[in-house]
């Protein structure tokens, strides 16, 4: 194989293993899900970074590595009324899952940020059923 192809083949394997791991690796780990060198990976790995395609953050003198695309969007829903929209979004970063809600109202020709709230994804389930239990309460049966 040309050498050219063997660093081609190794630096689309490190960007693509990174991708599709969100939550970053370590050295130790990229070397065991490519089955390549030490040396061949922290060689693609400064490329990358040079590139901007990855990133890196150290904790102690442990280094991880992450995709550039910080932000991974799965999926959206909108709730439109007057000059609002109300976002529903679910995403994913270095931290886990999660759906952001953000109000935003129209001023001119831009869409201003009101508020926004952030849910890790697993307490979703739980957000729900305190959202139904304040709005089907006494209370608020009273005002409606």
């Amino acid at each position: 194989m040309y050498p050219a192809k063997k660093e081609k083949i190794i630096h689309e394997k490190v960007l693509e293993i990174l991708k599709n791991n969100p939550k970053g690796l370590t050295m130790t780990e990229l070397v065991k899900n490519t089955k390549f060198s030490r040396k061949a990976i922290e060689k693609h790995l400064q490329v990358l970074i040079l590139e901007n395609e990855i990133y890196m953050k150290q904790f102690g003198v442990t280094k991880v590595y992450y995709p550039n695309h910080r932000i991974h969007h799965f999926d959206f829903e909108k709730l439109s009324y007057n000059n609002r929209i109300i976002w529903f979004d679910i995403l994913e970063n270095e931290y886990g899952k999660y759906l952001l809600i953000q109000k935003k109202k129209k001023t001119k020709e831009d869409w201003e940020h009101e508020h926004s709230i952030t849910i890790p994804l697993e307490q979703t389930k739980e957000f729900l059923k305190v959202l139904q239990k304040i709005l089907n309460s006494q209370r608020i049966k009273k005002i409606s």
